[in-house]
């Protein structure tokens, strides 16, 4: 796969952006991955923690179905309500004119989660992905696995949600995993994993200006807002 208009390393490689962040409030969050996705030139890799015993729930869920008192926060994507308390999350970014933001839903849902296989497998961990969905849709993420979701001993350790716009394509996830020792694990071999299943060249690399600006505005008048939060 190639990239139009991308920094390209000598091997052919597209040069995707790696950021890792440390526990962040929810809202702040949800606003770093849209400010992203309307803003970034490159496809990115990015890897984040909550700083806050918090839940997300997807885009079309009724506020209700949030735990009382745990503080939640209403993604851009879809999908069922994701607890953070033992989770890694991440986010994959990738710019209309990427290859991958032409695939289909499932084809991208099935690419992302072959790189955390890919990822688990490197630190001797069991994992392969879904064949079939199972059951009907539940309103928790990891309840029932649907296909492509990313499976360890039977149960469901990965699962995922997309947004698609005219900027690019933003694909959402998070890895289950009740170790923290263990999620540092993962989050250090997920790049490598991506670079496996893509073929990406991941670099280093903080927000702009730019992004920071646009995330605190975003941050302040939709996600930490009750207008987005509860508007079902």
């Amino acid at each position: 796969m190639t990239l139009p208009h991308a920094s390209q390393e000598d091997d052919g490689a597209v040069r995707w952006r790696l950021l890792r962040h440390g526990p962040g409030r929810g809202a702040w969050n949800m606003a770093v991955d849209e400010a992203l996705l309307r803003s970034s030139p490159h496809p990115l890799l990015r890897i984040y923690e909550w700083e806050e015993d918090a839940v997300s729930i997807g885009y079309f869920q009724p506020w209700e179905e949030a735990p009382a008192g745990r503080p939640f926060v209403r993604r851009w994507t879809g999908g069922g309500l994701v607890d953070h308390a033992a989770d890694l999350t991440y986010t994959v970014i990738v710019p209309r004119s990427h290859p991958v933001a032409h695939l289909s839903t499932l084809d991208a849902y099935r690419l992302f989660h072959a790189a955390v296989c890919q990822a688990l497998l490197s630190l001797g961990c069991s994992a392969e992905l879904a064949t079939e969905s199972d059951g009907g849709p539940s309103t928790r993420c990891f309840a029932r696995p649907v296909r492509f979701d990313v499976m360890r001993e039977g149960k469901k350790v990965a699962g995922g949600a997309q947004r698609r716009t005219r900027e690019g394509l933003l694909h959402q996830g998070s890895i289950l995993w009740p170790e923290e020792a263990e999620r540092s694990r993962i989050a250090a071999a997920l790049p490598w994993g991506l670079a496996c299943s893509i073929g990406a060249h991941l670099l280093s690399d903080e927000l702009t200006p730019e992004e920071l600006r646009l995330a605190a505005r975003l941050e302040r008048e939709r996600y930490a807002t009750d207008s987005w939060n509860r508007q079902w």
